[in-house]
C-alpha cells in the first residue's frame, strides 16, 4: 500500500541520518583519465579522495622541475624512506624512467624513455618480419636463464632471443652509465654535504628498481647482469641493487607520516609558550639573492600584538639578513623555523660576515619591506567576505626603515607562489570558510559556500554546502580549484551578498 512505499528520496534521507566514517583515498596519478573514473567510483563511497601532486613530495626549491612525474617524485621519497640521500630509482613500465637525488636531497633530474615491452612491441608492428612477445614469455624466460645459469647469448642464433638480449642489452648498459654518472654526482664532495635533517644517508649507495619490469631491471642492474644476459669482465662500480614494487606507497606513507609529525610539532610549538626572539628563521622568496639562492634566512626580533585580537595573539617580527622585515604568524613561523632547520645559514656567507647594510642597499637601493602574513580567521566566524583576491591585505603594521617615514610603505618582495592560493592553503587554511566558491559539474556552474574547516583528523577537509542544498568535502587541490573557478566565474553568481 501507499504507506509502506519507499522512494528513492526516503532512502537517501534516511542514509543521510546515519553516521558513516569517511575512508581517506590518497591517489599518485598521472593518467587524467584513470582520475576521472577513479572520482565517479568515489563520489558514491563515504571517501575523502586526496590527489597528491608534486609539491607534496618534493618542493620546487628541492630541485623539482615543472612537470616532472608525481609518480616518479613519489617513488623517489619512497626509496629516500628506506635509503636515504643520495637515491636513485629505475622505474619499468610502459616507459622507463631514473630519477635521482643527491646527497643534500634535492632532485638531480633523470630521464624518460620507452620501456621493455614498448620496444618489443615497436620491432613487431613495424616490421613484418618481427613476431609479437608477450610479456609473460619475456618474464618467464628471464626466469629461466637466472635459474639455469645459461644467460641468454649476445649472439643469438634465433630470432625472439635475438630481440630481447638486444633490448636487455641496452637497458643494461645504460642502466650502469647512469649509475656511474650518478655516483660521480651525488657523491661528490661527501665531507662537505649533509642529507636534510631528520633522513638518512645512503652509504651502501643503494640503486631501487620498481614497476612492473623492476624485477627484471634488479636483474640486468647486478654484477654480471644478474646471469640474464653475458656479461664482460671487470666491474668496479660500488653499489647495491634492491627491488621494490610498492616504492610509491611507501612514498605515499612515508609523507603521511611526516604530515602528521609536523601536526604533533606545531600543537605543541603553538601550546609551549616560549618565546622564539632571537631564533634563526629561512623562507624562500621569489627573487634571488646574488650567490642565486632564494631562500632569505633571518632573526625573530619581537613580538607584536595584533590589533583588536580578543585571544591576545601576536605577531613575529622577523628582519632578514638583507634588511627586509615582516610580521609572520604563529603558523608561518613554525614552517619558516623547520626550513631554517633543514637548510640552516647560506653556505658561504654567516650573518655575522655579511654587509651592514645589507646587498640590496649596498647595490645602491633602499631596503625593501615585506607584506606581513594576513591574520587568520576563526573558523566559526559568520562574516561574509567576498571570494578571496589573493595576495590578502596585509596585517597592520609599524613601518621601520626605508619609506615609511614619509608614510609610503617601500615595494614589498613577491613570495615565492607561483600559486597565492595554494600557499594560502597551507598558511591559512581557516582564512576560506564562509568564502564563496564556484564548480563545474558537466558543463554546468554551480555556486555554494565554504562552511567549516576540518583539521581534526587526517586529510584536512573544506566542507562546501552548494546553493542546491548538495554538499561536498574538497581536499586542497579541489578548494584550489574552486576558488580559482569563482574568481573566473564569480560575476554571474547571483548570491555573492549573501
Amino acid at each position: 500500500n501507499n504507506e509502506n512505499t519507499v522512494t528513492e528520496e526516503m532512502a537517501l534521507e534516511e542514509s543521510q541520518k546515519r553516521p558513516v566514517e569517511k575512508i581517506s583515498i590518497y591517489v599518485v596519478v598521472s593518467n587524467t583519465d584513470q582520475l576521472t573514473k577513479l572520482e565517479k567510483l568515489c563520489a558514491s563511497i563515504p571517501s575523502n579522495l586526496v590527489v597528491l601532486d608534486g609539491d607534496d613530495f618534493f618542493k620546487e626549491e628541492q630541485g623539482r622541475y615543472n612537470g616532472m612525474g608525481v609518480d616518479r617524485l613519489a617513488a623517489l621519497t619512497g626509496a629516500v624512506y628506506f635509503h636515504g640521500h643520495p637515491a636513485l630509482v629505475f622505474d619499468g613500465g610502459t616507459a622507463t624512467t631514473y630519477s635521482a637525488t643527491n646527497s643534500e636531497g634535492k632532485v638531480l633530474g633523470g630521464g624518460i624513455g620507452p620501456g621493455i615491452q614498448s620496444k618489443l612491441q615497436s620491432m613487431s608492428n613495424d616490421t613484418d618480419a618481427l613476431p609479437d612477445i608477450s610479456a609473460v614469455e619475456v618474464k618467464e624466460r628471464v626466469k629461466e636463464t637466472v635459474n639455469s645459469g645459461k644467460p641468454l647469448p649476445t649472439f643469438a642464433r634465433n630470432t625472439k632471443e635475438a630481440m630481447m638480449v638486444d633490448v636487455f642489452q641496452e637497458f643494461a648498459g645504460k642502466g650502469r652509465h647512469v649509475i656511474e654518472l650518478w655516483i660521480k654526482n651525488a657523491y661528490s664532495n661527501d665531507d662537505k654535504k649533509q642529507p636534510p635533517l631528520g633522513t638518512k644517508y645512503n652509504e651502501n649507495r643503494v640503486v631501487t628498481c620498481t614497476g612492473g619490469d623492476g624485477d627484471i631491471f634488479c636483474e640486468l642492474l647486478q654484477p654480471c647482469h644478474g646471469g640474464v644476459i653475458e656479461a664482460p669482465t671487470g666491474n668496479d662500480l660500488n653499489y647495491e641493487v634492491r627491488s621494490n614494487r610498492h616504492l610509491i606507497h611507501y612514498g605515499i606513507s612515508a609523507i603521511l607520516n611526516m604530515h602528521m609529525i609536523a601536526r604533533r610539532n606545531k600543537a605543541k610549538f603553538n601550546k609551549s609558550g616560549e618565546t622564539h626572539v632571537g631564533k634563526r628563521v629561512a623562507k624562500v622568496f621569489d627573487v634571488e639573492s646574488d650567490d642565486g639562492d632564494n631562500i632569505f634566512r633571518g632573526s625573530v626580533t619581537e613580538e607584536v600584538p595584533a590589533e583588536g585580537d580578543a585571544n591576545n595573539s601576536c605577531y613575529y617580527r622577523v628582519t632578514y639578513d638583507d634588511g627586509d622585515e615582516e610580521d609572520v604568524t604563529s603558523e608561518s613561523l613554525f614552517d619558516m623555523l623547520e626550513l631554517y632547520k633543514q637548510h640552516g645559514e647560506k653556505k658561504n656567507l654567516l650573518p655575522e660576515a655579511k654587509p651592514k647594510n645589507g646587498k640590496k642597499k649596498a647595490a645602491g637601493h633602499q631596503p625593501t619591506k615585506k607584506k606581513a602574513d594576513s591574520k587568520p580567521q576563526d573558523s566559526e566566524s559568520t562574516a561574509n567576505v567576498e571570494a578571496p583576491k589573493f595576495p590578502m591585505k596585509a596585517a597592520s603594521k609599524k613601518h621601520v626603515n626605508g619609506d615609511a617615514k614619509n608614510g609610503k610603505a617601500p615595494a614589498a618582495k613577491k613570495a615565492k607562489t607561483k600559486d597565492d592560493i595554494k600557499d594560502m592553503v597551507k598558511s591559512d587554511p581557516h582564512s576560506f570558510v564562509n568564502k564563496r566558491v564556484s564548480k563545474d559539474f558537466d558543463g554546468e556552474c554551480f555556486f555554494g559556500k565554504i562552511t567549516k574547516y576540518d583539521d581534526t583528523e587526517p586529510p584536512p577537509f573544506w566542507h562546501v554546502v552548494y546553493d542546491d542544498g548538495d554538499e561536498e568535502d574538497f581536499a586542497p587541490r579541489d578548494l584550489i580549484k574552486a576558488v580559482k573557478h569563482y574568481n573566473k566565474h564569480g560575476k554571474d553568481d547571483k548570491n555573492a551578498s549573501d
